[in-house]
């Protein structure tokens, strides 16, 4: 009895490893992909930033026109503070992400770390942002 228990415990161990290292991979895919569209948003490059966004997000054309204007009035730079990749489904992948915003000199800009869900979607077989959704804000220094 014991045996066959470390048998079966042997089995399921190794089917659930993979799994495992395929959520971490994910997970480390997407803070990636995180952190290199906050790069281009910090060089104020528009076309590199939206390249990170999914071209059917019911928020494509509403982000575009909010960043070219944001690109024109404030010199804001972003840096993620967290990231947690929360979990995926056959369409979907969730994770929580905070980001600080500061805009140092910009008259009227409060400095600030948002914390959000981030939906990704993939198109043409690459992750890509899908929408966010506020779940606070904070005014820093």
């Amino acid at each position: 009895m014991k045996a066959r228990f470390l048998f079966l415990a042997a089995v399921l161990g190794l089917t659930v490893a993979p799994v495992v290292q395929a959520e971490e991979v994910l997970g480390t895919t997407l803070e990636k992909l995180s952190k290199d569209q906050i790069a281009a948003f910090n060089r104020e490059d528009l076309a590199a930033t939206m390249a990170y966004a999914h071209t059917k997000s019911p928020a494509y054309a509403s982000t575009q026109a909010e960043l070219t204007a944001q690109f024109s009035e404030y010199d804001a730079k972003a840096e993620q503070t967290s990231f947690q990749f929360v979990g995926h489904d056959d369409e979907f992948a969730v994770a929580r992400v905070k980001v600080k915003v500061t805009a140092p000199g910009v008259e009227g800009f409060n400095n600030n770390i948002v914390d959000t869900l981030v939906l990704f979607h993939q198109e043409d077989g690459r992750w890509k942002l899908w929408d966010a959704f506020i779940l606070g804000s904070e005014f820093v220094k």
